[in-house]
């Protein structure tokens, strides 16, 4: 028994990594390919901001999956490669206005483009991302190309919910449907393009749609929730700008009408920069959250989305990506 478990234990610690290898060759050569794009582009005006955009430090989730759900089923990475840079491209164009929607001023540990330059060369490099991700995807047939236009649409949607919607009238509903069209929706089109451009079933391409939106979500679900927790002097971005995501909602629901009435006026604080102790409010803030269940509900949800990602590529064929594709989802699941 003590040796069929150690087997165990080196076969999972073996697929663990292959995948670590797996994404950082993949995250190279996207790397690789982005920087020669952009080297294409010297001649345009807005090259040094563009470069400044496209090759600052990232994850590079959406080309990745976009190049994963492709050889899921069988397709050929560098036929997709254009279509995985499309996705990058479009995500920065996002993060480019997003930095002046919430006037954040730093970007991974750099002043944000709109600080560098100015609020107009930043709206111009989003804009031209975008151009730039749309003509990517337009070598890929209609079908991806419609569906690229439409997972843009759902982020400007998805954007303007989220700049609109009030602690006091949000609700998980509203919550839901927000982050689908922000976060999840460019990752529901990655999957699904990687899957239709690498020659993928109507079967194959729905079951990674699928996954990709579970991802998606479960993705913005961790992402808010460690925002809310953060250590070392850290403060909320999201109190700071005012968005709302589901901890605070569940909170919120949680509380009586004068632990309501102490958040709301916390979170208008929040958003009044320096008008007050930042690591008091955010201890409580923190202590409050573990008292009221809002961090283990929001990590109940977060599993309960990787379990539906996981269950949804089911159906695919066993191979190495398929296990990649688990892998992927596991690294987001919650342990409390």
């Amino acid at each position: 028994m003590a040796f069929k478990l150690k087997q165990e234990y080196s076969f999972k610690e073996s697929r663990e990594e292959a995948f670590k290898l797996y994404v950082s060759k993949t995250k190279s050569q996207v790397e690789s390919e982005l920087i020669k794009l952009v080297s294409r582009l010297s001649e345009q005006s807005l090259h040094p901001q563009i470069e400044y955009a496209v090759l600052s430090e990232g994850k590079r989730l959406r080309p990745f999956l976009t190049i994963l759900s492709a050889e899921s089923v069988g397709g050929d990475r560098n036929k997709v490669m254009s279509l995985a840079l499309a996705f990058e491209l479009m995500h920065t164009a996002t993060l480019v206005h997003d930095d002046i929607i919430d006037q954040d001023e730093m970007r991974r540990g750099k002043p944000s483009l709109y600080k560098k330059w100015s609020v107009n060369d930043a709206i111009l490099t989003g804009d031209a991302l975008i151009a730039l991700s749309v003509n990517l995807a337009s070598g890929y047939g209609e079908t991806i190309l419609k569906t690229v236009a439409q997972s843009a649409l759902q982020l400007c949607d998805g954007e303007h919910m989220d700049i609109t919607l009030s602690l006091k009238r949000a609700n998980e509903e509203e919550y839901f449907r927000k982050i689908r069209e922000k976060s999840a929706s460019l990752f529901r089109a990655a999957a699904y393009c990687g899957a239709l451009a690498g020659g993928g079933s109507p079967l194959e391409t729905r079951s990674l749609a699928l996954f990709g939106e579970n991802y998606g979500i479960a993705y913005q679900l961790r992402d808010d929730l460690l925002d809310l927790t953060l250590k070392e002097n850290s403060f909320s971005k999201d109190l700071r700008s005012g968005r709302v995501t589901l901890p605070l909602i569940h909170l919120y629901i949680s509380s009586n009408a004068n632990e309501r009435e102490q958040l709301e006026t916390e979170f208008r604080a929040a958003m009044e920069k320096n008008s007050f102790d930042e690591s008091k409010i955010a201890e409580k803030l923190s202590h409050i959250l573990l008292e009221k269940g809002s961090i283990e509900y929001c990590e109940e949800k977060i599993n309960q989305h990787v379990k539906q990602a996981v269950t949804s590529i089911a159906s695919l064929r066993d191979t190495e990506h398929k296990n990649y594709l688990f892998e992927m989802a596991a690294s987001l699941k919650q342990r409390s």
